[in-house]
């Protein structure tokens, strides 16, 4: 299965929007290679799943076409906000495609995933983190956004988690800050991607791990994936999209060495 997370960072007057997750893909084996976060192309905004590959990668893929041949969309004539509604009506179009379905069976099982949709928005001047859900009830997906946290984080903290376990990551993520004395300060660092290392090298969560893939979204609207060295920078070895690089693979791209950030 999967862990995802998005998050604004900000330290004194900047902030940035990071989208982690891991690369596990599942379902009888384990193959540690999955790309879970894909740059939709625009400089603005990335998207990510996590649960079922056989619905999410469809979906995702259709979506970054769809992204790159459409002009207004590609050059961000369609803002984020208006990218949101654009997404929602590619989904439940490809979703009510579906046919030759089980004799007796009126509408297919319901979509066992969900995705974080995050970016820049110009006309907000502002990060957004949605999370795209499936309503079963009216059989589609739809929207929300992520929480600013204000009853436990004072309001100055946005961040989500999906996936397995999800709301265990949120309170780790609350452990971490409140052990740094940060609960009540303003913004993140990089806590939820701690908390996504931790799972995915924790021995009891089998359907959490891989190598952390990370993308970072600026405010100048450009997006930066990360080279990743796993299992440590020890092993030398360097990793992008959950992948590890052949050696003679050269990606202009900056290696993420930390882990953890006091």
């Amino acid at each position: 299965m999967t862990l995802v997370a998005a998050w604004v960072r900000q330290y004194g007057k900047t902030k940035e929007l990071y989208v982690a997750s891991d690369s596990r893909l599942s379902g009888g084996r384990a193959w540690d290679i999955g790309t879970k976060v894909l740059d939709l192309g625009r400089g603005d905004s990335v998207i990510a799943f996590a649960g079922s590959t056989a619905n999410a990668y469809p979906l995702m893929l259709q979506l970054q076409t769809a992204v790159r041949m459409h002009p207004k969309t590609r050059s961000r004539a369609y803002e984020l906000t208006e990218l949101k509604g654009h997404v929602l009506r590619i989904f439940n179009a490809m979703w009510k495609s579906i046919t030759n379905l089980p004799v007796g069976q009126k509408t297919p099982d319901p979509a066992e995933v969900s995705f974080i949709l995050a970016g820049y928005s110009c006309k907000t001047q502002s990060f957004k983190i949605w999370t795209v859900y499936f309503h079963e009830q009216s059989n589609e997906f739809q929207f929300r956004e992520a929480s600013k946290h204000r009853k436990k984080g004072g309001g100055n903290k946005y961040f989500a988690f999906i996936g397995d376990d999800a709301n265990l990551a949120k309170e780790r993520t609350y452990e971490i800050l409140g052990e740094r004395h940060r609960v009540d300060a303003v913004g993140m660092v990089m806590e939820p991607f701690e908390v996504l290392v931790e799972y995915i090298r924790d021995a009891t969560k089998p359907y959490i791990g891989g190598c952390p893939q990370i993308y970072k979204v600026y405010t100048h609207l450009n997006t930066l994936p990360y080279n990743i060295y796993w299992p440590s920078r020890a092993s030398k070895t360097i990793a992008f999209g959950g992948r590890p690089l052949l050696p003679y693979e050269k990606m202009n791209i900056w290696q993420l060495i930390r882990i953890h950030w006091k």
